[in-house]
């Protein structure tokens, strides 16, 4: 396997945790008070785009020649920081 299908299958197993992720987190909301729902539809909106866009740099990536998807790595790392950052953001209102 090369690194580049390495690395994809890789962040393809994190955004399914971050799915699940973010569910748990929605059945915690659908439990709290109207506030706490409140805040956690502003944070899983900003969770679903960074999610997106990690999405997307994954299906640029796995189109990429070899050479070019090193080049991308950078972008989909900083767009996978992005959400791994919302999601704990998120995680930390309910944890409380």
């Amino acid at each position: 396997m090369s690194k580049k299908d390495e690395y994809l299958t890789l962040m393809e197993s994190q955004i399914k945790k971050w799915d699940a992720e973010v569910d748990k987190l929605r059945a915690k909301s659908d439990q709290a008070g109207a506030d706490a729902r409140a805040k956690f539809d502003e944070q899983l909106k900003a969770m679903r785009a960074s999610r997106d866009a990690a999405n997307k740099k994954l299906q640029e990536m796995r189109t990429a020649s070899e050479s070019a998807w090193q080049q991308m790595q950078a972008g989909a790392d900083s767009a996978w920081a992005s959400m791994k950052n919302a999601l704990e953001k998120a995680s930390s209102h309910f944890k409380k």
